[in-house]
């Protein structure tokens, strides 16, 4: 009998210790993140390994951190999602095939509703299979207006021409009367995308526009399609825009250097021009047809589906709220890269005159939805919108073949 008892007693000392053993075992979390820091600040792996810390310290866990190259980041992730040693949490750029694929985590179960209620752009992100959103929303920003006063003065122009024809007559003016250019833009993109952003939604959404229909499909032959590229058209038509389609930095860097009177560019810009020397001031966007109409667009933060697998589910959302809280993305914006707040308690602003200004016209921000095969679809547009410009497309047969080669081709 006591053999039976100490064999017994044993046995309970070698459980009891194993599940020690367990309890002090520390798990890894790892975390993926696309490189923001180009200037000569804080690095971006120095920047969130320090935010993770005291996360490690305080949840026995380890981090791993790892910044990724913009090169194919789409690409890289949903690799990275299928694999079983993929990202923990992840940055997500284009969201629509993850969240068909069921890439993503549901996270209605891991935040309380005052985190859900703290973030100004949770209702618009998507939702997966079971109706569950599966991604927090972040504010990019809307593509701004700039225009330079100096050039206009010179022109005679007394003021800012914001509706459409008034635009494209003061563009006129000034390469009549100055020899200088109007307004650019970045046609010659590398990819569709960035084109689209830039120099097609915010007009489309001007003309009254909106990207998709009551099934969720995209859908821009319409009214507001064939405005929107009437509109472009002149431009060329006009010789406002020469042969030359320009790149995503060219029109930028002609602004810059004081070449150029109008530009359409991201939120950050302005700092550059400012150390260049160029006289500039804002303005939120040209008014079309329907008013007033700027593009934002919402990249996110996610939770893998197979963290739920790898017992990290709990861990990764608290790694989410963090990354996302109000304190840690004033941090970011402030020492990393600029973007707008997101969450309700977040404080910092690094330009007042820029926010009073978006602000003021919130209702007029809208954001480019995803949709299936996005990225085909807005580079089949672009490449046919630079044919309208060369003359081979009348506006019409750009919505129409676009239209017909995504039916065909590219849905499946």
């Amino acid at each position: 009998m006591k053999r039976i008892l100490a064999v017994l007693l044993a046995c309970v000392l070698l459980v009891s210790c194993m599940s020690l053993a367990a309890a002090d075992e520390k798990k890894t979390l790892t975390v993926w993140i696309p490189q923001y820091q180009f200037g000569d600040g804080i690095s971006d792996q120095d920047f969130w390994d320090g935010v993770f810390d005291p996360f490690e310290e305080e949840n026995n866990c380890e981090v791993k951190v790892e910044i990724l190259s913009w090169s194919d980041y789409n690409t890289t992730i949903y690799t990275g999602l299928l694999n079983n040693d993929g990202p923990d949490v992840v940055y997500v750029t284009d969201n629509y095939d993850l969240v068909q694929a069921g890439l993503l985590l549901g996270l209605e179960n891991y935040l309380t509703q005052e985190q859900k209620d703290n973030y100004i752009l949770w209702t618009t992100g998507p939702v997966d299979a079971n109706g569950e959103h599966v991604i927090v929303p972040m504010d990019d920003g809307v593509a701004i207006g700039y225009y330079n006063p100096d050039i206009l003065k010179e022109a005679g122009i007394e003021a800012m021409p914001e509706e459409w024809d008034a635009f494209i007559e003061a563009c006129k003016t000034i390469q009549e009367k100055t020899g200088k250019q109007g307004f650019l833009q970045n046609w010659g993109a590398t990819s569709g995308t960035s084109a689209l952003m830039l120099a097609f939604w915010p007009y489309y959404f001007q003309a009254g526009g909106v990207m998709l229909d009551e099934n969720g499909q995209i859908a821009i032959n319409n009214e507001a399609g064939l405005k929107t590229l009437e509109f472009l058209k002149k431009f060329a038509d006009e010789g406002i825009f020469d042969e030359t389609i320009v790149s995503e930095s060219e029109s930028i860097d002609k602004f810059a250097n004081g070449e150029l009177a109008f530009v359409v560019a991201d939120l950050n810009k302005g700092a550059s021009f400012t150390k260049n020397g160029t006289n500039w001031e804002y303005f939120f966007s040209l008014k079309g047809p329907a008013g007033y109409g700027a593009r934002t667009a919402t990249d996110s933060f996610a939770i893998a589906a197979k963290a739920k697998e790898r017992g990290n589910d709990e861990l990764a959302a608290k790694a989410l709220t963090l990354i996302t809280s109000g304190a840690v993305m004033d941090r970011f914006h402030s020492e990393v890269f600029y973007l707008p707040p997101f969450t309700k308690d977040a404080t910092f602003v690094k330009d007042e005159a820029l926010y009073a200004l978006t602000s003021q016209h919130i209702d007029n921000v809208y954001v480019v939805s995803e949709f299936e095969g996005k990225a085909s679809f807005e580079k089949e547009l672009q490449a046919n919108i630079q044919m309208m410009f060369m003359g081979d497309l009348t506006p019409q047969e750009v919505l129409d073949n676009t239209m017909t080669y995504y039916n065909d081709q590219i849905k499946q």
